[in-house]
């Protein structure tokens, strides 16, 4: 049976349950954009790093060739053992750089192949060969901070939270609003005027403690409308950064790609003529192939670390980072928790 304060407070508790439960899918669909945005990186990671193999696997070959010529060279006695040395040490160093490099290939694509969850048969994907090509202009974001106060998953959810709170303590009439990202005194809207306007708000409302005489629930509200601060302000933060980094990565990217492997690939041309006519011996045309495969190599980072930015720049622009975040504070709970093969 219910009691009669149970059957007059009901509709209050089916609105806070119905609100509560609006939280919980908010922060589930944050949680979500957060896994498919690490999936996104983990994506472009493996197809780099498997593109990077190719390029160390040249280098090694190189290496593989000047040791070979000069173990034959000092057999000859045209070389000291000192360059002879210097030879090998260099082949012995591109085969470790080769094993890291599939190492991290290998890491990278079983990160992926978690994320993506897959088991059995469907661990054989197939990644593309090499990472897509530079956008042919970045992309330019205006008012992203203030679209960020309005569609961020994150400031959904704290300020439902805040809702949730007032309710809960019974505050239902709001005296004021503020603005929560304001730095200074507070700039207060009475009805619909406002005063001191700010081209970014997240406004909260503030209620009159002296009807509701409860020090703790004005404790309880303040310290909620303050975390809603916080997350709005990291939210903008994270907006800003996260374009800096993607304008950053772009600029990047698209010099190694028109300006620095084309100039290694027309000095790798110039020393093959020069090769050919007798003017550069064959050790100085191997230190330009691996200069040349450096380039290429420093090239493909610069291209995944762009991908990598343009990922972030979506997953603060959603709200995702919060999810991301929070994805990888639980990701080592549950590889120890997990069960144990008998």
């Amino acid at each position: 049976m219910f009691s009669v304060f149970q059957i007059a407070t009901m509709p209050v508790a089916t609105k806070i349950t119905r609100q509560r439960f609006e939280q919980a899918k908010l922060a589930v669909a944050a949680e979500m954009l957060g896994v498919a945005a690490e999936t996104r990186r983990a994506y472009y990671s493996a197809v780099a790093a498997q593109e990077a193999i190719r390029y160390f696997d040249q280098v090694k070959e190189s290496a593989e060739a000047g040791a070979e010529l000069a173990r034959r060279m000092f057999g000859a006695g045209n070389f000291s053992a000192l360059q002879r040395a210097r030879e090998q040490a260099f082949y012995a160093d591109a085969v470790a750089q080769l094993a890291r490099a599939r190492q991290t290939a290998k890491a990278e694509r079983e990160r992926l192949t978690r994320l993506m969850g897959l088991w059995r048969e469907d661990i054989a994907f197939k990644l593309p060969d090499r990472l897509p090509g530079l956008p042919k202009a970045p992309t330019e974001l205006r008012d992203a901070e203030q679209t960020a106060m309005r569609t961020r998953l994150d400031v959904q959810v704290s300020r439902r939270d805040l809702g949730t709170l007032a309710e809960s303590l019974g505050l239902t009439k709001a005296t004021r609003f503020v603005n929560a990202l304001d730095a200074g005194p507070a700039q207060v809207r009475e009805t619909h005027a406002v005063l001191n306007g700010f081209e970014l708000r997240l406004e909260i409302p503030l209620f009159d403690w002296g009807q509701a005489r409860v020090a703790r629930a004005e404790a309880l509200y303040m310290q909620a409308a303050n975390r809603t601060a916080e997350t709005a302000i990291n939210a903008r933060s994270e907006v800003r950064e996260a374009y800096a980094a993607y304008r950053t990565t772009y600029d990047l990217a698209r010099h190694y790609r028109d300006e620095i492997v084309p100039l290694r690939k027309r000095i790798s041309e110039e020393n093959l003529l020069r090769y050919n006519g007798m003017l550069i011996g064959v050790f100085e045309l191997l230190v330009d192939v691996r200069e040349s495969v450096a380039a290429v190599n420093a090239a493909i980072e610069a291209t995944r670390d762009f991908w990598l930015a343009e990922a972030d720049l979506q997953a603060a622009q959603n709200g995702a980072a919060a999810g991301m975040r929070k994805a990888k504070r639980a990701a080592p709970a549950m590889a120890v928790g997990g069960p144990k093969p008998h």
